[in-house]
């Protein structure tokens, strides 16, 4: 059975072109001109009210594109919301093998970071730039429908950049909110109106002959009159009417004509075809399967073939089974048609029409039509945790918004969707009032594993709100319960950040160790997903073996495609490999995590680790750019898109990671300034670390200013005992009392301050919390004379720390954002002798076959990898040689193997 995360998030008729009607008209201006537009201009518009032939004119003329024109079609839904859009196109753009940098399930989710749809744009037009195709279109067909602002801000910032062999068709039934006039005024922008689209008399007397009527001129002419040149119209009046007759009305409107044609058209038709279309005109796509599933009629296949051969008023999709689209104006005739003559069908037709659509919008949307509430949340439960993870958040929560008051309070399932929803915002006051009440609506119905689980929520939100004893009390209560291995560890996971928040460092492990327990007993990655944020915790009595066993325990219920989890598997590596002092190597493993994170589109989940792993790991490497730069970027997303009591929460932590990275690299301006905002952060939603983390500051300000007494009394407290919050704060004192101490004169203090550490660290290794302290002040300590104060093995380790400092940054290939010029390109492109040197042994492998012709579904293959894998793969490939192409990479491969 095919899991539901893997199940498309839409219809795929919405990306399949219709097929060109047998029998049309030929309209040689208008083709001409169409055919120009598409060719040549960035937008094609084509904007008229419905039934004048947007569609159909499209469709005639996308087959008419030179061979080799690469092309990508989306009918757009009135429920196409950023998410469900972005799904669509990047689906549409599947066969062109674009090298994308950013898994294209994911661009939903970068589309919610700060300047997010800017991001999002980049990637479509980096990968759109690196497609290898003379001319390409993308066609946005019926964009009237699209109700989200932010769909049409990114077709805006798209255009923009829009590489200049591919152009963008849109039609729509009225102007779409997009600034035209700079592309008109620079003739990049090409205009259908109705006008444009209406029929002349020549196109109708044509019209007439095709239909079999030897009309006199006057006929055309009068037909003309009637309908204005309205392709709906002529096509209706010719079907109600052979021959053109008269139509025995006076000037209706163009809806009313439809109706009143339409009308005589229904009634006309033989009464199994007639029943076959009113039942079906719930589905927007007409197949045989869905219509006999629908409808309860057999035989369905013939009366499709039909409807297609009279031409109702429905385009044939280029799919391998027979799909017809109803058009809007006959689709809502037979459906009021439908609702006025047999009403108490349609919730039945409705039911119907859900039970095996793959897309949960549309899903969703005919249960609630047909008041269906359980049958709808049941598949909201379903779906709705993988649309989370997808970046689909916004639209879970439009459909949650289709559900009566009445009817969501009673659904405990609905509130704890719509917690989830929050998460990625970091809105934990929503999460936490939401999960509360799914809590409390599983125990009503008698379901205490769900009830654990969303009160466990509910525990972690609550320590991010200021509640932290309650929460901590309550995730005692919850691990005393009997719980099944799919809700404990993400209760224990809890508990064990509250132990961590409220500085009860001997209480994590235990608390990690039972989470473990109960996730190795699981082989469900969703399980061991929601315990993917333990990097932080690195350090901390006992935490290493753990934190071992969690990543090795997570990468064998893994697959090869970046996931939230890897990354923070990624990250867990990386500090685990700082913590023994190999920093490259804690680099390179971040920068895997890096490569991770991008992929998955940058989400906030993942991004406050990197940052602060970044912050860091930088600053020991003496990268102060990139230490510096991940450090606002923490901070700037805390200011301005984090609500109030996370920032509350947690503003001091983000403050005193750059304290400590200041600090590294000497810079003690920035120290300054940011002790002077730290010592404005107290307040009671703080964690337990907070206090020490001001005091530590205020011990940095009095050393710049050579205070060493007062740094002395200050750092005293914080020293000499096991580290109780995220990256080893009492272990820098530790070396930073001991520096002060030697300084003073004071070898026997000095020696004993060290003398716990050192004894430690000779047995296990853990030395990388002392490079905190700075080069500097390891170099004192390294260089003094201790007397036999310490021991040889001591001696000798505090001799080796300031050699752990790397003599330089290590440098890891950086992905680019932007479009990258050709020239750009070709001045970073690697001598030929070292090209194949940059790249892994996997990437060699692809490049191989890239250079055989395979496409990325025959590499993945070949390789047993996922296909978004062989993407990324490809997006490096590109990136390491310097190059635009495919085609130039495997020209490379070429020349350099002969």
């Amino acid at each position: 059975m095919q899991s539901t995360a893997s199940l498309p998030a839409f219809a795929l008729a919405k990306i399949q072109p219709p097929r060109p009607r047998t029998g049309l008209v030929e309209r040689p201006a208008l083709e001409q001109a169409l055919d120009a537009a598409l060719q040549q201009h960035r937008l094609t518009l084509l904007v008229a009210p419905a039934g004048y032939g947007k569609t159909a004119a499209l469709t005639r003329q996308i087959r008419r594109l030179p061979p080799g024109c690469a092309l990508a079609w989306v009918s757009a839904d009135e429920d196409d919301q950023l998410q469900r859009f972005l799904a669509c196109l990047t689906t549409a753009l599947e066969p062109h093998d674009l090298p994308w940098r950013v898994s294209p399930e994911a661009l939903a989710t970068l589309a919610q970071a700060e300047r997010g749809l800017r991001d999002v744009a980049s990637e479509l037009v980096n990968a759109l730039a690196s497609a290898e195709v003379q001319r390409g279109v993308i066609v946005i067909d019926d964009a009237h429908r699209i109700a989200d602002p932010q769909v049409f801000d990114l077709l805006q910032a798209m255009l923009d950049r829009l590489p200049e062999q591919w152009g963008v068709a849109i039609a729509s039934r009225v102007e779409p909110p997009l600034t035209l006039a700079r592309w008109r005024a620079g003739g990049e922008l090409a205009e259908f109106r109705q006008y444009d689209l209406r029929f002349n008399e020549s196109e109708v007397a044509a019209l007439l002959a095709d239909n079999g009527a030897t009309p006199a001129p006057s006929a055309s002419r009068e037909l003309l009159a009637r309908t204005d040149g309205w392709a709906a119209g002529l096509r209706l009046s010719l079907s109600a009417r052979p021959g053109g007759a008269p139509l025995g009305v006076g000037s209706p409107t163009q809806r009313h004509l439809f109706d009143y044609l339409a009308s005589e058209v229904l009634d006309d038709m033989p009464a199994d075809l007639r029943w076959f279309l009113l039942r079906c005109s719930v589905l927007p796509e007409l197949t045989a399967t869905r219509c006999e599933h629908v409808s309860r009629i057999p035989r369905t296949a013939r009366l499709l073939e039909e409807v297609e051969r009279r031409g109702l008023f429905v385009v044939t999709l280029d799919a391998d089974e027979l799909t017809l689209r109803l058009h809007d104006l006959f689709r809502d005739f037979l459906e009021d048609r439908l609702q006025r003559e047999y009403p108490q069908e349609v919730p039945y037709l409705l039911r119907r029409a859900a039970d095996d659509e793959t897309d949960p919008v549309r899903a969703v949307g005919y249960l609630t039509r047909a008041a269906d509430w359980d049958a709808a949340s049941r598949v909201l439960m379903e779906r709705g945790p993988a649309l989370v993870a997808m970046g689909g958040g916004p639209a879970l929560e439009q459909m949650l918004a289709q559900f009566p008051l009445s009817e969501f309070v009673r659904r405990p399932g609905l509130h704890l969707l719509h917690g989830l929803t929050t998460f990625p915002r970091f809105d934990f006051d929503g999460m936490c009032a939401a999960m509360r009440r799914a809590a409390e609506g599983y125990e009503r119905d008698g379901r205490p594993q769900e009830a654990a689980l969303a009160q466990a929520y509910a525990c972690v939100a609550m320590q991010n709100t200021g509640q932290l004893p309650s929460a901590s009390a309550e995730l005692d209560r919850l691990r005393a319960l009997s719980l099944d291995d799919t809700v404990r560890p993400f209760v224990c996971f809890g508990s064990a950040w509250a132990a961590y928040a409220q500085m009860r460092a001997d209480d994590v492990a235990p608390r990690v160790t039972e989470m473990l327990q109960a996730l190795e007993r699981s082989h469900d990655p969703q399980v061991w997903d929601r315990c993917f944020f333990v990097s932080l915790l690195t350090g901390l009595p006992g935490m290493r073996p753990l934190l071992e066993r969690f990543a090795a325990g997570a990468m064998r219920v893994l697959s090869d495609s970046p996931t939230q989890l890897r990354a923070g598997v990624m990250h867990i590596r990386a500090w685990l490999a700082f913590s023994q002092g190999r920093v490259d190597e804690a680099a390179q493993w971040l920068a895997r995590a890096d490569e991770d994170v991008r992929w998955l589109g940058r989400p906030r989940s993942l991004m406050t680790e990197n940052w602060m792993a970044h912050t860091l790991i930088d600053a020991v490497r003496g990268d102060r750019e990139a230490s510096f730069a991940a450090a606002e970027e923490n901070k700037r997303d805390l200011e301005e898109n984090s609500l109030r009591s996370n920032r509350l929460t947690h503003e001091y932590e983000e403050l005193f990671t750059y304290v400590r990275a200041a600090w590294l690299i000497g810079d003690s301006a920035v120290l300054r300034s940011l002790a002077g905002a730290i010592a404005r952060t107290g307040n009671a939603y703080e964690w337990a670390a907070a206090d020490d983390d001001r005091r530590a500051t205020r011990a940095m300000l009095a050393l710049l200013d050579d205070r060493l007494d007062e740094a002395r009394e200050l750092l005293q407290p914080l020293a000499g005992k096991p580290d109780a919050s995220c990256f080893f704060p009492s272990t820098q004192m530790t070396m930073m009392l001991a520096d002060v101490e030697l300084r003073l004169g004071a070898l026997d203090a000095a020696a004993a301050t060290l003398a716990p550490w050192l004894s430690r660290v000779v047995h296990d290794g853990e030395v990388g919390g002392a490079l905190l302290a700075g080069r500097p002040a390891l170099q004192r300590l390294a260089a003094a004379d201790w007397g036999g104060r310490l021991g040889p093995a001591e001696s000798a380790l505090l001799r080796r720390l300031p050699g752990l400092f790397p003599a330089a940054p290590i440098t890891v290939p950086a992905v680019p954002v932007e479009p990258v010029p050709a020239a750009a390109r070709a001045a970073r492109r690697p001598e030929a002798g070292d090209a194949l040197a940059v790249l892994s042994e996997r990437e060699r492998e692809v490049l191989q076959r890239m250079a055989a012709g395979d496409s990325n579904k025959l590499i993945a293959r070949a390789f047993d990898l996922s296909p978004h894998t062989v993407k990324r793969h490809v997006a490096n490939i590109l990136d390491k040689l310097g190059v635009a192409t495919r085609g130039q990479a495997a020209a490379r491969w070429r020349d350099l193997k002969g």
